[in-house]
């Protein structure tokens, strides 16, 4: 495709082929002061007087891999950026070394707490934490009476536009920014001469620097700023504003950690895994001892679902056959379609089942966490999680990791525990999902059983069912499995609902949660479901009608465009991680455009190297389409004005979630269509390029579909363009069109569930947000309680033992009120107790 051509004829917008701002203004314009000991005053007065600023740090230089986990570098500079309320602006920095750290602190914080206005900065923790720990905890030690500075994270505002996206899973750096948002190249900290050292005046290019830094920030921001207005995403930016300072002081807190006790309890389950090995090994013929000669290993391997399935028919058929009665009403062994989930062998039950379900707790114990959980324990004897906003997950909940403070296992949790005399308050928003959803989907009769305080479960049933389960004359009491029954399909239903469940995933859910139900019955039960809960019905057809308008009306998909993208952003992609991995740094469009035209020169690029694309003449590509293809975070189908081809949720805070559609994807999808074409045309295009690659047709197992077959060759992504390629050359420009339309259809189908539950966990992700925000306030009237942990709709907060009923009525409170203020219709109940560890088992108080 010729993209000069199209813009020469008008078809493509050419501000989308470079979607960089022409430069306007110079950071080098911006007259800068350096702040001695008699200039102090003065800066403070400007940030005083200021409408609008922005603070960076420098640090000193360290070797990289040489700090110590938790090490927060060296402060050395702390440059600002101020503009005046007559539109002045002017940049500030600081040497810390020649000045009195208290006196320094003490000015910066009277400075910037005259007005009640937040200070701009470029990923706030990292500025934030640097300031606090060389200069205002040194200032509190002093006597000084300062505190942590306001911020307002541009980083986190650029995160909220590109929620979603294909390709965006981590933070922008501020040289990417300054490229996009402003049209600057800006200087890398690639060199010596950038390095900040501990001793020696600061010389005139480190000025300039440092300064650069604070204007751009500040500059950036105000662009950010109206692009949040112009999509709607100011109040949860707030949002998300508000709860930064509460998880940034939950990471600096630090998770307490028993490592002696879990390092003793590791051993334990090594010898308890030995002694199921060998309990597996004799109930299933005998087996041969270990290398180390601690006991038996059997002579099939219990990961293996294919020779557990074998063992399980072998020397449990009675139980298997039984089971399998159960489940689709015939005896038969088990097939190699079944699956061996956690339900399906507690359903078998018997020995082997119960020796292999303890088999692969024991074995995902050891292997998940094992010994990796103290190589992140930090000098302090603690865990410090880091917890992502915004670019965690797309939906707007949070992620963590260096552990994953989210995902511990119950055998774990005993061992975080609190520190002799103090205790945690565990606190959690009880079904805030299903809560939420009934705001949004104003149902009155989810509602009405939330007001009454029924068991949600129960109700749902007694309304799908028509029985009564609770009291003396119920279920409950008369007939205590049909209760379960009936209780475990409302419980199903409840949450499934909200994910787009359908008729197949809940009779598998259900079958496998040992409640069998086929398909036809499932059906039935959803359809009961609806009826039961109106709103909910219409709420859920609602969303779905939406996806099916978009993909009917709106696939306005460019494909020559969009494999134009799918072969260019590859190569561009490669040539820019591979000056970053070489230099450290960004590197502007020009300098990746020079990397692409150099290596093809060079004839270093491998065609077998990149993910898919046919062979470009990079030499021909010019700066404009390589700033095209690196404003996307991966190659996605795009619109003919050279914009991704998307739609959107939102929550009632305004969190968008963006859904585009990936190149790649949609390749492999149509390239498999033709793949399994019994069609002369189609299969005559998937032997050539078999052949072509010298690969032998795959073929289906017996009884078996040809499908997975051919996507397993698929698996080479190289060869999901070649098929397309050659389907436009053999069949001409307008099947290929319409196998690759009919995948992005495909596409948008799938998309479907994902899109009826955005708003429902976005909308309680936002909550959580905003609980997040009004504990860090609640908080501070407690200076010795720190909040340790955060799961989803909950807290963990530890304090002193004599403190924790106080903190906990006030933790459960705020939740509450959180919740209530995005929910005002549906009451909220907030689960809190007292307890001693994470661990349900050691729970002291709870609270009501």
């Amino acid at each position: 495709m010729d993209l000069a051509a199209d813009v020469a004829d008008g078809r493509i917008d050419a501000r989308r082929l470079d979607p960089r701002p022409v430069q306007t203004k110079d950071p080098a314009d911006v007259p800068v002061s350096v702040v001695g000991p008699d200039g102090l005053g003065d800066f403070v007065d400007a940030l005083a007087a200021s409408v609008s600023r922005a603070i960076d740090t420098e640090t000193e230089y360290e070797p990289r891999g040489v700090a110590a986990r938790g090490h927060v570098p060296q402060l050395r500079v702390i440059s600002a950026a101020t503009r005046a309320p007559d539109g002045t602006e002017r940049a500030w920095v600081v040497d810390v070394t020649t000045h009195d750290l208290a006196e320094l602190a003490t000015a910066l914080h009277d400075g910037l707490r005259v007005q009640d206005l937040a200070s701009d900065a470029w990923n706030a923790n990292f500025d934030d934490r640097v300031i606090d720990t060389h200069l205002m905890e040194p200032a509190i030690a002093a006597g000084a009476a300062v505190g942590s500075l306001r911020w307002w994270d541009a980083q986190l505002a650029d995160a909220l536009l590109h929620q979603g996206l294909t390709g965006f899973g981590f933070f922008h750096g501020l040289a990417w920014a300054a490229e996009r948002y402003l049209g600057l190249r800006v200087e890398g900290k690639a060199t010596t001469q950038l390095s900040f050292g501990a001793n020696g005046p600061l010389n005139d290019r480190q000025v300039a620097y440092a300064a650069a830094d604070a204007v751009e920030t500040l500059w950036v921001s105000d662009v950010l700023r109206e692009r949040l207005q112009e999509a709607g995403l100011e109040e949860v930016c707030r949002l998300e504003q508000s709860a930064r300072p509460f998880l940034d002081r939950m990471e600096r807190a630090g998770l307490p950690f028993d490592a002696r006790g879990w390092e003793a309890e590791l051993a334990e389950l090594a010898i308890r895994r030995t002694e199921v090995l060998t309990q597996l090994a004799e109930l299933t013929g005998g087996g041969q001892g270990d290398l180390f000669g601690g006991g038996l290993e059997p002579n099939w391997n219990p990961d293996s679902e294919l020779q557990a399935r074998d063992v399980l028919n072998r020397f449990a058929a009675d139980r298997v056959e039984a089971w399998t009665l159960k489940a689709d009403g015939r005896a038969r062994p088990l097939a190699p379609t079944d699956s061996l989930g956690a339900s399906v062998l507690a359903g078998i039950g018997g020995d082997i089942c119960t020796a292999l379900l303890a088999y692969r707790d024991l074995s995902k114990t050891l292997s998940t966490y094992g010994r990796t959980m103290s190589e992140h324990l930090w000098p302090d004897g603690r865990l410090h999680p880091e917890y992502l906003q915004v670019v965690g997950t797309n939906t707007g909940r949070l992620a963590s990791r260096n552990p994953n403070a989210q995902n511990f296992t119950p055998r774990l949790k005993p061992y975080m525990k609190a520190p002799p005399g103090r205790a945690f308050v565990y606190s959690d928003l009880s079904q805030a999902e299903l809560r939420f959803a009934t705001q949004l989907a104003s149902d009155e009769g989810l509602r009405a059983a939330f007001i009454a305080g029924h068991d949600i479960h129960t109700a749902t049933a007694e309304r799908m069912f028509g029985v009564q389960l609770g009291g003396p004359a119920g279920l409950a009491a008369l007939d205590r499995p049909r209760y379960e029954e009936f209780r475990t399909k409302a419980k199903r239903i409840n949450f499934g609902i909200l994910y787009g469940q359908r008729g197949a995933g809940l009779s598998r859910g259900l079958t496998d949660a040992g409640v069998p139900t086929s398909r036809g019955e499932a059906d039935a039960l959803i359809e009961a479901y609806l009826a039961a809960y109106p709103g909910i019905a219409a709420w859920v057809d609602e969303r779905d009608r939406s996806i099916g308008h978009f993909a009917a009306t709106s696939l306005d998909a460019d494909w020559p465009l969009s494999l134009r993208l799918g072969a260019l952003w590859p190569r561009t992609d490669d040539a820019r991680r591979t000056l970053r991995n070489q230099q450290r740094r960004h590197h502007s469009a020009e300098e990746v455009h020079e990397a692409v035209a150099a290596a093809e020169r060079a004839e270093a690029i491998d065609a077998g190297r990149f993910a898919q694309g046919p062979q470009i003449d990079l030499r021909e590509v010019n700066v404009a389409e390589v700033a095209w293809a690196l404003s996307f975070a991966a190659p996605v189908v795009v619109r003919s004005d050279g914009a991704p081809l998307s739609f959107s949720s939102r929550t009632p805070a305004g969190r968008r979630q963006q859904f585009t559609f990936s190149v790649d994807w949609v390749l492999g999808e149509a390239a498999a269509v033709v793949g399994c074409s019994a069609k002369p045309r189609p299969a005559a295009v998937w032997r050539r390029v078999l052949q072509r690659f010298e690969l032998a047709p795959p073929s289906a197992p017996v009884g078996g579909l040809l499908r997975p077959a051919v996507e397993k060759v698929l698996e080479q992504r190289h060869l999901r363009r070649a098929v397309i390629d050659e389907v436009g050359v053999a069949m001409g420009d307008a099947d290929q069109q319409f196998l690759l339309q009919r995948a992005l259809h495909t596409r948008v189908g799938q998309m479907a569930n994902a899109y009826r539950n955005a708003p429902i966990q976005g909308g309680v992700a936002d909550v959580m947000l905003d609980a997040y925000g009004r504990l860090g306030e609640m908080l501070a009237r407690y200076p010795t309680a720190d909040a340790v942990q955060t799961v989803h709709d909950s807290v963990v907060i530890e304090c002193d033992e004599p403190d924790a009923p106080a903190i906990a009525a006030d933790v459960k409170a705020t939740l509450e009120a959180a919740m209530s203020h995005w929910c005002p219709d549906v009451p909220t109940v907030a689960d809190t107790d007292i307890r001693t560890s994470l661990s349900e088992t050691s729970i002291l108080t709870e609270v009501g």
